[in-house]
């Protein structure tokens, strides 16, 4: 803590912290989250070995059943959604990590210093960003073995993992707001999980939309879970899954998520520190 505390410290104890010293805190509290993780490593099994349970037990269990749904080859239907349901999930991990720095008092700890406020948000996103970015090299390896082939070129494949990411961005401000208002990061598991297993069930991500009764149909086809797994297949795999609006229609989720959630986070970001 010495270390970090001297690290923090800007080098003028003004009210005012300039840009490079936010830059100079924010890189600090990034290294300080990474060696978190390092130290307790159980932190990253939702978006390590969650990811790999999903695509085995889909792809094994209940992809007989929904070959014929989908159209052919199944886990090259089913790869592109578990990379969406992977990235949004693995947001929530960010809400939890602010809320157990509260928890635990380290928050007291910041508030003490003479840091950039901002900053102490910015290292869990920044964080969060960089575990979904080990994600989705974890699952990207797992279903290579498995047998799934992207069938377009590298530029399309990345601008699908960059589509997503800022989904996952998008969602990560929405667990940031939960982080700043519930009691517990259990809670904040529960509040999200309650929030985001609707919209990954009520999705294209495991099966055809167009299997699912009519009035559920108009629900799943503007979820944003669907838009971008459908947006990740036809960068993916192409062939006959087409792009369509789907991409920009992802990406104005991902800003809505941004935008609404935000500034709300903030505010209560604000109130607490």
């Amino acid at each position: 803590m010495t270390a970090m505390t001297s690290s923090l410290a800007p080098s003028n104890l003004s009210s005012r912290t300039g840009l490079r010293d936010t830059l100079r805190h924010t890189g600090a509290l990034i290294r300080r989250n990474l060696l978190s993780t390092k130290a307790t490593p159980e932190e990253l099994l939702d978006v390590t070995l969650f990811p790999i349970i999903m695509t085995v037990m889909f792809t094994y269990v209940f992809g007989g059943g929904l070959k014929s749904s989908t159209g052919g080859n199944y886990i090259e239907y089913l790869i592109p959604g578990i990379f969406v349901q992977m990235l949004s999930f693995g947001a929530i991990g960010v809400g939890i990590k602010l809320n157990s720095d509260f928890d635990k008092g380290l928050m007291d700890r910041f508030r003490s210093l003479p840091i950039a406020r901002i900053s102490v948000l910015t290292a869990h996103l920044v964080s969060s960003v960089l575990r979904l970015l080990l994600a989705s090299l974890i699952t990207f390896i797992v279903a290579t073995c498995l047998g799934f082939r992207v069938h377009t070129n590298a530029l399309e494949f990345f601008g699908a993992i960059g589509l997503m990411l800022a989904l996952g961005f998008g969602v990560s401000w929405l667990s940031l707001y939960v982080g700043t208002m519930v009691r517990s990061p259990q809670a904040v598991q529960g509040v999200l999980n309650i929030a985001l297993f609707p919209l990954m069930f009520c999705s294209s991500i495991f099966t055809s939309v167009s299997t699912m009764p009519g009035w559920l149909q108009a629900f799943a086809k503007i979820n944003p879970l669907t838009t971008a797994a459908d947006s990740a297949r036809a960068m993916m795999v192409g062939g006959k899954f087409e792009l369509g609006n789907y991409g920009w229609i992802t990406l104005a989720w991902a800003a809505g998520f941004s935008l609404v959630f935000a500034p709300l986070a903030l505010r209560a970001y604000n109130r607490h520190i």
